[in-house]
């Protein structure tokens, strides 16, 4: 390793979301001082009884940089659970500053209470 090199690792930091019934929901999420480049995003959803009736399940809107940035507005559609995260990633690429917030909205598009878990794929400092 030269010595200008910065030793760095991939991680994932999870954000879990309660979503009521047609509600909003506010992210609003510290990342560790570490993190310096988001590679992805992935959601996965849990905690909800039956069928949805519809594809599109809610939107999820997210802010980095202490909200300078603005690197996702997203639908969520119903999917069945999947193993590999990486599968379903979406890339992107946003540097981060240090100690930096995630924040933004989820918005219930159902009339089912339910968890979006909002998984973010990061570099960071060792």
């Amino acid at each position: 390793m030269d010595a200008c090199e910065i030793p760095v690792r991939d991680e994932w930091i999870v954000i879990p979301i309660w979503a009521a019934p047609f509600g909003v929901s506010r992210v609003h999420w510290k990342l560790p001082a570490s993190v310096l480049h988001i590679k992805g995003v992935a959601f996965t959803l849990s905690e909800y009884e039956g069928e949805f009736s519809q594809q599109r399940i809610g939107e999820l809107s997210l802010l980095a940089n202490n909200k300078l940035s603005h690197p996702l507005n997203f639908d969520v559609l119903f999917e069945p659970q999947v193993k590999r995260l990486d599968k379903k990633e979406l890339a992107l690429s946003q540097p981060i500053r240090k100690a930096s917030r995630i924040s933004g909205y989820y918005k219930n598009c159902t009339d089912k209470e339910h968890v979006v878990k909002v998984y973010i794929h990061c570099i960071s400092r060792i």
